[in-house]
């Protein structure tokens, strides 16, 4: 695990192999670098994101099945939603190796979609701008795979309504072609 998280480059690349795994490991036992302010939840869904691949995939998913034990709605909007992304993120990735992955990452994008407006407003108050939602759009590519053409429009419709960055009218003219053909 000390080998797998570096966040950022901080260990530096010139020190021994020892060293960096010896400094890595006290990083993460210690927190070293995560801000106090950080909640269990959003930092346990982002540690996740290191663990999510081959071989340490169950790390992965247990540190978001912990952190689900931290959600709260005192967290910030904006927060939730970027730690709901990892969830996501991670969830889909091993949607077909790892049993209800796929049943976890839409109830993720779900749970993230459910705050999307208050997220944007914090978003544009921090960034000034409101970025691309990436459970919308996993959520859009997930329904229009199964076949459910107006769910994915609908989703569409829905984050472009929320101002949320992204090709939503490129996406929704697909769908709709994609639907007129399926009736075919």
């Amino acid at each position: 695990m000390a080998e797998t998280y570096a966040p950022l480059g901080v260990v530096a690349s010139i020190a021994p192999p020892a060293a960096r795994v010896a400094q890595a490991d006290r990083r993460l036992v210690e927190g070293w670098g995560c801000h106090t302010e950080t909640s269990p939840f959003t930092y346990l869904s982002m540690l996740a994101t290191w663990f999510s691949t081959p071989g340490h995939e169950h790390c992965a998913i247990a540190f978001l099945e912990k952190s689900v034990e931290f959600y709260s709605p005192a967290i910030s909007a904006l927060d939730r939603h970027f730690a709901l992304a990892n969830h996501c993120a991670v969830f889909y990735r091993w949607r077909d190796s790892v049993p209800g992955a796929l049943e976890k990452a839409i109830a993720a994008c779900e749970m993230c979609i459910a705050i999307h407006e208050q997220a944007a407003m914090e978003a544009k108050e921090f960034f000034g701008s409101v970025p691309a939602h990436a459970c919308f759009r996993q959520l859009r590519i997930i329904e229009e795979k199964r076949g459910n053409f107006d769910r994915a429009i609908e989703l569409c419709e829905q984050a472009k309504a929320g101002g949320w960055a992204d090709d939503w009218d490129k996406a929704i003219a697909r769908i709709r072609a994609k639907k007129m053909k399926a009736k075919r």
